[in-house]
């Protein structure tokens, strides 16, 4: 998705900077036209408690399993994905608080806290009697100078917690300045990311591998039986006459090796193209890729001009593709029309996609091409969210706050009353595990002005699969000790 950053600079010498994204709108990932599987991409112009005492039994075994689809063993599967927030296993969920605290040195740092399922009670990961969690001796704190805030990720892989600390991505970002212009380069940080590794119960936190600081990596972590992957990329500042245009080159996929701490080249991701691709998802040895082709080269001015914009995204595609790790050239699986509010789902090797131009839901099998109409709604479209066990969660109506669920093997819907108890939201789902959903289900709000809120508390909860799509209230409530955030 393409960021755009405004940047003002005022007398003082001081920078603010508004973000915001730019040009695609919720669901522009879509439905449309299936390319045949097999051909080529195609050209642009042809295509514990608040003591912290903590006496959790820590198990290894992860939810979401992802077992591979297409009965290869040890395929690819994806542990961290964009936007994801904390890390699952079937027993808890681990998140990096995102509110500084001022520690006992005087430095400020966050907290790594844990939800324990089995005594639904939130704790700071930390097992030291007596322990006040506002040193950096606590294994819960988190300096800020070392984990930057709302870019450093969690994963859990085999049987340890990881800890992937990394500058944030700026990559198709624009700064723009008002009144006199400073040096780009006080804007292209050189700073390694630095993997981190740790038992599961926060002990034992140790440097496991520094990044060159030249490379970017994206928000995104695969994995297989025998080790990790990461995209990385390099940045850098071009400069015109509207600003500053961030942009990247050398994107490739890289492995490293758990047991030599070796990185290695695994292949190119980029085509010579104009698509702005991205890394949705992974099955076997291969990749899934988003993209949007503009059908033609568009200039970063174009990008960053929002009624310019507007007409080059209404006459673009959505494109899916797939990509061998092994041979290197990306296939179109399918291609959707922009000119339509679409959402589109990827959940390993199908993909499930819904267009308000026809109102359909379909799964499409990114193996073999086979495409099947699951629903058809009476009016509009439904809005595709996730894939939840068996079933994609949507809504039917986009000014409504209740999640409807479509049977991705019958298509049969079921309607579901349950939002948000305090304010009547949406729900919102923060991981699925073998038979239950953990669920924000309540929030701790202050009123401020007009519909607007201060939240002060996130209320987590688990639910099971089958009471949530019956719209059955048995949320189980776990013990909050922190905001939950």
């Amino acid at each position: 998705m393409w960021k755009k950053t405004i940047a003002f600079l005022i007398s003082t010498g001081m920078v603010l900077s508004l973000g915001a994204c730019s040009g695609t709108e919720p669901g522009n990932d879509s439905a449309g036209q299936r390319i045949e599987a097999g051909g080529a991409v195609e050209d642009n112009d042809g295509m514990t408690g608040e003591s912290g005492e903590n006496n959790t039994e820590w198990e290894t075994e992860t939810g979401n399993s992802q077992e591979n689809l297409t009965g290869e063993e040890g395929g690819l599967r994806q542990l961290v994905s964009e936007n994801m927030e904390g890390c699952l296993t079937e027993n808890g969920y681990y998140y990096l608080t995102t509110e500084m605290e001022e520690l006992s040195d005087g430095n400020f740092g966050t907290h790594l806290m844990y939800m324990d399922f089995a005594a639904q009670q939130e704790i700071y990961l930390c097992s030291n009697a007596g322990c006040t969690h506002n040193s950096q001796d606590c294994p819960s704190v988190f300096p800020c100078d070392d984990f930057p805030l709302y870019t450093t990720i969690l994963f859990v892989w085999k049987d340890s917690l990881y800890v992937l600390s990394k500058k944030s991505d700026d990559d198709g970002s624009s700064i723009q300045f008002f009144g006199e212009r400073i040096g780009d380069s006080d804007y292209m940080e050189e700073r390694s990311a630095v993997l981190y590794k740790m038992n599961l119960d926060g002990t034992g936190r140790e440097r496991f591998y520094v990044f060159d600081a030249s490379l970017t990596l994206e928000d995104l972590v695969l994995c297989d039986e025998t080790g990790l992957y990461v995209v990385t990329k390099k940045l850098s500042a071009q400069e015109e006459e509207e600003g500053t245009f961030i942009n990247s080159a050398e994107r490739r996929l890289v492995y490293l090796d758990p047991e030599s701490k070796e990185i290695k080249d695994i292949c190119n991701l980029e085509f010579g193209d104009s698509i702005s691709w991205h890394l949705a998802d992974c099955y076997g040895r291969t990749l899934v890729l988003e993209g949007i082709d503009y059908k033609r080269e568009v200039s970063n001015e174009e990008l960053y001009d929002d009624d310019a914009y507007k007409d080059i995204f209404d006459n673009s595609e959505e494109i899916v593709a797939t990509l061998s790790i092994d041979n290197g050239s990306p296939v179109v699986r399918y291609r959707m029309s922009n000119q339509a509010l679409n959402s589109s789902v990827i959940d390993r090797n199908m993909l499930y996609v819904s267009s308000e131009a026809d109102g359909v839901v379909r799964s499409v099998d990114l193996i073999t091409g086979q495409e099947k109409e699951l629903y058809r709604a009476q009016e509009g479209a439904c809005y595709l969210y996730q894939k939840i066990g068996d079933k994609l969660c949507c809504e039917e109506k986009l000014e409504g706050h209740e999640f409807s669920y479509i049977d991705v093997d019958t298509g049969e819907i079921c309607r579901s009353s349950l939002v948000n108890k305090s304010l009547g939201w949406r729900l919102e789902f923060r991981g699925v595990l073998d038979s239950d959903v953990l669920v924000i289900y309540d929030y701790e709000a202050t009123p401020l002005y007009g519909e607007s809120y201060e939240i002060t508390r996130y209320q987590f909860g688990l639910i099971s699969q089958e009471d949530l799509f019956a719209g059955n209230d048995n949320f189980r409530r776990i013990n909050m000790i922190g905001k939950g955030r």
